[in-house]
């Protein structure tokens, strides 16, 4: 049986008393107590300011998976909207914002494989995303 664990640990010294977290999970498939077995990971460039499907339900075979976005740019201008839902490349409707990823920022959610996970960068210069899901 596979084993995936997804670890985070936050330390801030933003208010008057330290603080430090940490978390560590096992990623199991919906509704069991058995391993993730599946990860697709993909780096992809873009190259318009058009949104674009970057991970489709169809793409995964389970109803429950875990993604990881990351925008790797070290140029603060360079953002990525990210949106859920069944838009298809280029029409914004039917989608919401989770988050907006800039320069050095990522994001680690839970998907429930209904919606289409769709980006749109901030940018027509070519900006890399990386991204994983695991199911």
């Amino acid at each position: 049986m596979a084993t995936t664990n997804a670890t985070i640990a936050l330390a801030s010294d933003v208010t008057d008393n330290a603080l430090s977290v940490s978390n560590t999970t096992e990623l199991n498939t919906a509704g069991t107590t058995t391993g993730v077995n599946t990860m697709t990971s993909v780096t992809k460039v873009l190259s318009s300011t058009n949104q674009v499907d970057l991970i489709t339900t169809g793409s995964v075979s389970t109803t429950h998976a875990y993604v990881y976005i990351n925008n790797p740019s070290t140029d603060e201008t360079v953002y990525f909207n990210i949106t859920i839902g069944n838009a298809g490349a280029g029409s914004p409707t039917d989608t919401e914002e989770i988050g907006r990823l800039y320069a050095g920022d990522w994001m680690w959610f839970p998907w429930d494989v209904d919606d289409d996970i769709c980006i749109t960068p901030s940018t027509a210069d070519d900006v890399t995303v990386e991204y994983m899901v695991f199911s």
